[in-house]
């Protein structure tokens, strides 16, 4: 018996393969912004990705990382809470992918919110105790 084929989704329109060259274009420029140094100018790329809900991980990841590292917790959440709308929302992958897809940005989000809340018993208590909280920088998961 032949392995089930997935259904096709429908091709895109002229004016979604433009939007989706430009959103991949502003990725691929972020990615050289970053290795150039230029973790500014990449972050408000990544940021126009989002916005228009790129369909893709690459922005939402990325901007997660760097909320992280800057322990921008809430910026973090609202990225990751986009990336799973975004995901809900994209019937061009099929159901199964997109839920594993969610699977992994709703597990993330866990870790986050885990990782956020003890940021801030930590500042608490150095608070308290007289001293001030520097956020120890997460482990990127650029590739």
């Amino acid at each position: 018996m032949p392995p089930a084929r997935r259904p096709q989704s429908e091709p895109l329109s002229d004016e979604e393969r433009a939007s989706l060259e430009a959103q991949t274009r502003r990725n691929l420029d972020g990615m050289e912004l970053e290795q150039a140094g230029q973790l500014e100018q990449a972050v408000a790329l990544y940021e126009q990705n989002v916005a228009e809900g790129f369909t893709g991980d690459w922005p939402y990841s990325r901007l997660v990382s760097v909320y992280e590292r800057r322990g921008a917790y809430d910026e973090a959440e609202r990225v990751l809470r986009r990336a799973i709308g975004v995901t809900r929302a994209d019937r061009r992958k099929p159901a199964p992918d997109r839920k594993t897809l969610l699977q992994g940005l709703q597990g993330r989000l866990r870790l986050l919110k885990k990782t956020a809340q003890a940021a801030r018993q930590a500042a608490k208590e150095g608070a308290a105790r007289g001293h001030s909280f520097v956020p120890l920088p997460m482990i990127d998961s650029r590739p």
